[in-house]
């Protein structure tokens, strides 16, 4: 595995599974560099991560984010497991000073304190922090509502980054609210306040410390240790938790890189006219180099879950692009099962920019929420379902392109789902 750009810089956004991310870091020499990570991932409580599109009405999914987030509701012990490699990760980052800031919430938080002590050790436990978020309860059962989340706070030795004569309150009350974000709102659903971050790296560390957000979100982390002058990286798998983070920094007047992990070609993926990836990590120009001096010219099938923006400006390519997708079926989304849909090809006409998209009503269908969780089940109201995916075409009229950001030699397109495409000019 290796980035790409592989030139590596500092106040950069890396996109993918941070797992991945993480270990690609060590491999370039960010083993025990960091100052400070801060942890704000899934709290597997069920809610199901989406994005409002007014011009559709509708609430837009990643397929992929929407079946695991299912899985791990009703299989805690794997998103037990899958956090468990991450903190491990983290903790490998971290330098002698370093601290682990672990936000989560009471669905998983004990579960998840345990696998910290047992990773960092029981001793090294600085404290959990309450951060009231809401001023009245906002998700209630019963007669108990919940308007907090905790923050524990870890040290990877003794010798950890001290405050010297501030003692810090175990109840925050005042590190803003979810609901009062005012001009920072940039409607990015779990968007955590400035003022929250501003404390953490105030407690955590000092002017020039590497700070490491691998669950970004928005950015305010980043953004706010941008302002702070520390430096960080920072990481996600949404491709919109990218852009908005990517944007709030150009907003202070810098540039972001955005990196990918990427793999060479791998000869067991291939059998026969098929090339299936195994792995998350997105197809990419490298492997297609790879793949075309194993097979030349012959026709083949690449199956991937992602790839990388570059494959869009080969030529004569003969190879057919298939994204692969979780099963949606009327029983439910199945991550379990892998279904495959045409990935839409970019295109310079006349008329301006196109993407040409095989299957529309299949393409918007894995893209809206699909359902809603109903006791031991994802529910699916398949002909309600069909039918806004029905709606939606209309709406769309053919206008996949979301936007355009002109290059010298290429331009950047991005669709209304979030996925990115580069054409030569």
């Amino acid at each position: 595995m290796k980035f790409e750009p592989e030139a590596m810089k500092e106040n950069s956004l890396f996109y993918g599974d941070n797992l991945y991310i993480m270990q690609g870091l060590m491999n370039q020499g960010y083993r025990e560099a960091f100052d400070m990570i801060y942890f704000d991932g899934p709290f597997n409580s069920g809610w199901v991560f989406s994005v409002f599109n007014r011009t559709l009405n509708e609430h837009i999914v990643d397929p992929w984010n929407e079946a695991n987030t299912i899985r791990n509701f009703y299989r805690s012990d794997i998103y037990r497991s899958d956090y468990r490699k991450r903190i491990e990760a983290a903790r490998e980052l971290l330098n002698e000073k370093g601290i682990l800031v672990f936000h989560t919430s009471q669905k998983e938080g004990h579960y998840l304190k345990v696998i910290l002590d047992e990773i960092f050790g029981a001793n090294h436990f600085l404290g959990e922090v309450i951060w009231k978020f809401a001023d009245d309860a906002v998700y209630k059962h019963s007669q108990f509502g919940l308007n907090h989340e905790s923050l524990f706070f870890y040290a990877k030795t003794e010798n950890y980054f001290k405050k010297k004569g501030i003692t810090y309150s175990s109840v925050w009350d005042d590190g803003g609210k979810y609901e009062y974000l005012g001009q920072e709102d940039t409607s990015y659903a779990t968007q955590k306040p400035e003022k929250l971050m501003e404390r953490i790296l105030q407690m955590t560390t000092e002017e020039g410390a590497l700070v490491g957000d691998f669950y970004c979100g928005s950015g305010t982390l980043s953004f706010t240790a941008e302002k702070m002058n520390r430096r960080w990286l920072a990481s996600d798998n949404s491709r919109l938790a990218i852009q908005t983070t990517a944007s709030r920094i150009s907003s202070l007047g810098k540039n972001v890189t955005v990196h990918q992990l990427i793999e060479d070609f791998n000869r067991s993926y291939l059998c026969g006219r098929e090339y299936r990836k195994k792995t998350k990590i997105p197809f990419s120009l490298n492997e297609y180099q790879g793949l075309k001096a194993e097979i030349g010219d012959m026709p083949v099938t690449v199956y991937a879950y992602e790839y990388t923006s570059e494959i869009d400006v080969l030529e004569n390519q003969n190879v057919t692009f298939q994204l692969i997708m979780p099963s949606i079926t009327p029983d439910g989304i199945k991550s379990e099962i892998c279904t495959a849909i045409s990935r839409p090809v970019p295109s310079l006409t006349e008329e301006g920019y196109q993407l040409a998209v095989d299957n529309p009503l299949s393409w918007i269908l894995y893209h809206l929420i699909h359902g809603e969780i109903e006791g031991d089940r994802y529910v699916i109201d398949f002909p309600m379902l069909q039918q806004r995916a029905h709606n939606a075409h209309l709406k769309i009229a053919n206008n996949w392109i979301d936007s355009i950001k002109e290059h010298s030699e290429y331009d950047v397109l991005t669709d209304i789902f979030g996925y990115v495409y580069k054409v030569t000019k």
